[in-house]
C-alpha cells in the first residue's frame, strides 16, 4: 500500500467516523454515508492537515489550575508528585480536611480516599463546581483525607525522566499501563503519607478500568484498598453506544491515522477539536457541551447538564490522553472481552507470548466493590455492566442511580449527582470503615 493511497484512506475513515458520531448517535448505526458529504469532510480535514505544521501546540485552555480552584473555596490544598516504576511524573492534589473540620490534634486521624479520574479528564472532576455539589469537596467536609489523583499524559502530569510529551514515543500508553504503574504509585503515596495500611478508592469511567487491571497486574495492592466505589464502571463495552464503537471496524487504520497525524496524544489540536464540533453541532446551547470532545464521547443527559458549569468543564476537559488508550476501548467492542492492549499477532508473540493478547480475570478483583451505574451511560451500557456484576467475586453494593437518563458524565456534573449519588457512596464507605477498619502502621 503506497504512502498516498493510505493517507487517502485514513482521511475517508476518519470522515466517516466523524460524520456518524453524533449527539444523537445509536449502538448499531450503519457505516454508509452519503459520497458528497464525506467529500466535503475530507476537503475541509486536508485543509486542517496542510496547515498542522503552522499551528503551535496549544495550551489547555484551563481557568484555574485545581490547587487554585481548592484554595479559591476555602479548602486546604497540597501537591504531590509521584514518581511511577516506569519514571512518569504524575501530579496529585490533597484536600487534608474540610473547610471547618481540621485536625485537633495528632490524635484526630481521618481516612484517606483516593479519587481517579477517567478518560480525557483530570483531577478537576472533582472540584469544579461548588463545594454542596463536588464530591471532592463534600469528602473533605464528612471527614476524609481527600487525595485527586491524575493518569500519566493529562495536564498534570506529562512529564517523564526522559521522554518527551512532544514526541510519539512518551504517548506509548494505554489502561493496562495505567493499572500497572499510575495506580500503585499513587496509592503507595498517600499510604505513605497518611501512614494509613487501607485506603478508600473512588473511580470514574477509565479510574474504574485502570483499577481492575491494578488487581490483576499487583494483586498484592487489594491488601491496601478497603473498598473499590466504581462510577460508571467500565470493563466490558461490546454493547456501547460510544462513538467509539465506529473506529472498531478501523483499529488498524486508525493506528496509522494516529502515526500520520503524529497524534500520539489523542486529539491534541485545537483545530482537529474545532472541525468535530463544526460537523456535529448547529448552534444553540448545545454548542457548549459540542465544543468539548469528552461529551461527544460520552454522550450527554440534557435534564442534568448544569449550564452554569458548562464552561468550567469545557476549559477543563479534554485534558489530555494517548490515542492508544482510546484505541484500547475500540479493540475491546471487537473482542467482547476484557482485555490487555492488542499490539498484532507479531508483537503480542513476543510481548505476551501468544497470538492474542492475554484476558484480565475479574476473579483476581477480590477487594469489596460497589458498583454505581445508570441506564443512559453510553460507555458502561447495562448489558455489559451486568456482565461485570456476574464475574466479580465481591460485590459490596450493587448501585442502579433512580433516574432513568442518568449517563456517563452525570456521575460528576449531574445536577442532582449530590442527591442521587454522592450519599450513597458516603454511606458505604463509612459502612467500609466500621466493617473493614483503617488501621494506621
Amino acid at each position: 500500500m503506497s504512502w498516498s493511497n493510505s493517507k487517502s484512506q485514513a482521511f475517508w475513515v476518519l470522515a466517516a467516523l466523524i460524520s456518524l458520531g453524533g449527539p444523537t448517535f445509536g449502538s448499531r448505526l450503519p457505516l454508509h454515508v452519503e459520497r458528497e458529504r464525506i467529500d466535503e469532510i475530507v476537503r475541509r480535514f486536508e485543509t486542517v492537515e496542510q496547515h498542522s505544521n503552522k499551528l503551535e501546540q496549544p495550551e489547555l485552555r484551563h481557568d484555574l489550575d485545581v490547587p487554585i480552584m481548592i484554595a479559591r473555596e476555602g479548602y486546604p490544598v497540597e501537591t504531590h508528585t509521584v514518581v511511577t516504576e516506569d519514571c512518569y511524573i504524575l501530579e496529585m492534589h490533597r484536600i487534608p480536611h474540610g473547610k471547618n473540620n481540621a485536625p485537633t490534634g495528632p490524635g484526630d486521624v481521618r481516612p484517606a480516599v483516593y479519587l481517579q479520574h477517567g478518560l480525557l479528564c483530570s483531577s478537576a472532576d472533582w472540584v469544579m463546581g461548588i463545594p454542596e455539589k463536588s464530591l471532592g469537596y463534600i469528602l473533605a467536609d464528612e471527614g476524609y483525607d481527600v487525595w485527586l489523583g491524575n493518569y500519566r499524559g493529562n495536564y498534570y502530569s506529562r512529564e517523564h525522566c526522559e521522554l518527551n510529551p512532544n514526541k510519539e514515543e512518551f504517548w506509548h500508553f494505554s489502561w493496562d499501563e495505567m493499572g500497572k504503574y499510575d495506580i500503585p504509585a499513587m496509592v503507595d503515596k498517600v499510604i505513605s503519607a497518611t501512614g494509613h495500611q487501607k485506603i478508600h478508592y473512588v473511580g470514574h469511567s477509565m479510574g474504574t478500568t485502570g483499577f481492575m487491571v491494578t488487581m490483576n497486574k499487583r494483586p498484592e495492592y487489594a491488601e491496601k484498598i478497603m473498598m473499590a466505589n466504581l462510577l460508571a464502571p467500565v470493563a466490558f463495552v461490546e454493547h456501547m453506544k460510544s462513538p467509539i464503537r465506529l473506529i472498531a471496524p478501523f483499529v488498524d487504520e486508525i493506528e496509522w491515522i494516529a502515526d500520520f497525524l503524529g497524534l500520539g496524544e489523542f486529539l491534541p489540536s485545537s483545530g482537529f477539536m474545532d472541525l468535530i464540533a463544526d460537523i456535529f453541532c448547529d448552534g444553540g446551547w448545545l454548542q457548549g457541551i459540542c465544543e468539548s470532545v469528552l461529551f461527544l464521547m460520552c454522550g450527554f443527559d440534557e435534564a442534568q447538564v448544569n449550564e452554569t458549569l458548562l464552561d468550567t468543564i469545557i476549559h477543563h476537559t479534554p485534558a489530555g490522553a494517548s490515542t492508544f488508550t482510546v484505541i484500547h476501548y475500540a479493540q475491546e467492542v471487537n473482542s467482547g472481552g476484557f482485555n490487555a492492549y492488542d499490539f498484532g499477532k507479531e508483537d503480542n508473540q513476543e510481548i505476551y507470548g501468544s497470538d492474542h493478547p492475554p484476558p484480565y480475570s475479574l476473579a483476581d478483583v477480590t477487594v469489596p466493590v460497589s458498583l454505581y451505574w445508570g441506564q443512559n451511560d453510553w460507555l458502561a451500557q447495562p448489558a455489559d455492566i451486568l456482565t461485570l456484576l456476574t464475574r466479580l467475586p465481591n460485590v459490596y453494593d450493587n448501585y442502579e442511580v433512580p433516574y432513568p437518563n442518568w449517563n456517563h458524565l452525570d456521575f460528576l456534573w449531574g445536577i442532582d449527582a449530590n442527591t442521587l449519588v454522592y450519599p450513597q457512596v458516603i454511606s458505604n464507605m463509612a459502612r467500609a470503615e466500621a466493617e473493614f477498619g483503617g488501621v494506621k502502621s
